[in-house]
């Protein structure tokens, strides 16, 4: 049967109970209360109170989730609490406050949610918004001496793929192994004088950057799809043992192949 923890007074019946009411995770917690997975650490024990699985993994009472959430919201509104934030606000370090930002981002939070929770002014989360947006590759386009990448031979051509080959990619990725896989929408494509050679031009692609996330084996094509959804991207696949980029592809996708 599934482990729980239970204080003494709580019977086995009771445990099981408790731990089949609590269905949601740390990342449900920290989306209900739109703070960080390492801030719902913090908070167990002391404000919160999981129940843990047979397989060690937390889970939270929706009740107890939308009580803290209150809590929270009345102290945020409380006039000290706010003139502290504030005053913390200006102490975080600038590449504190950039992750912090950045994460609300990724989050989806809203101009007015962001600096009603950080206590930054709103042209400082504009400014920061601009640079998430961009990305790095985007943001070297934009510069006044972009710092291209030289493309000299046939080995640099970009490989394309259908989905149907990238979901062979993915259930090839090799067992009990750290992959990245990182991924680009593709805004563009364009050319520029080549400079190297002084004659002709040489083509790109305009990528803004969407992040990544790492797996510890094969995946479907689906999980991709359900984060980005159809477009056309480049996907990479980093390998961590032994280090190296194992392949990176441009695919337009739609449609999850049968």
């Amino acid at each position: 049967m599934p482990k729980t923890e239970m204080s003494p007074r709580l019977s086995k019946k009771q445990g099981d109970d408790a731990l089949r009411m609590a269905a949601l995770t740390r990342d449900d917690v920290a989306k209900r209360l739109g703070v960080s997975i390492s801030t719902v650490r913090r908070l167990e024990g002391t404000r919160l109170h999981p129940q843990i699985d047979d397989k060690s993994v937390r889970r939270f009472k929706a009740s107890d989730v939308e009580r803290l959430a209150k809590e929270l919201e009345a102290e945020q509104r409380s006039p000290r609490n706010a003139q502290q934030a504030v005053v913390r606000a200006a102490e975080v370090p600038k590449g504190e406050l950039a992750a912090l930002v950045f994460e609300k981002l990724e989050q989806r939070h809203s101009l007015s949610e962001i600096v009603i929770a950080l206590r930054v002014p709103p042209e400082d989360v504009r400014e920061l918004y601009h640079t998430w947006l961009v990305g790095l590759w985007a943001g070297e386009l934009q510069r006044n001496e972009p710092a291209l990448p030289a493309r000299h031979t046939d080995q640099d051509a970009i490989r394309r793929v259908t989905p149907v080959q990238l979901a062979q990619l993915l259930a090839a990725l090799p067992s009990k192994q750290s992959t990245r896989i990182s991924i680009a929408r593709m805004i563009a494509e364009f050319v520029i004088p080549d400079e190297t050679s002084g004659n002709g031009f040489v083509e790109y692609r305009n990528l803004c950057e969407l992040g990544g996330f790492d797996v510890s084996g094969p995946i479907a094509l689906a999980e991709i799809l359900a984060r980005v959804g159809a477009g056309e991207y480049r996907v990479s696949a980093y390998g961590f043992e032994p280090r190296g980029l194992r392949w990176e592809v441009f695919v337009r996708l739609g449609e999850e192949p049968t």
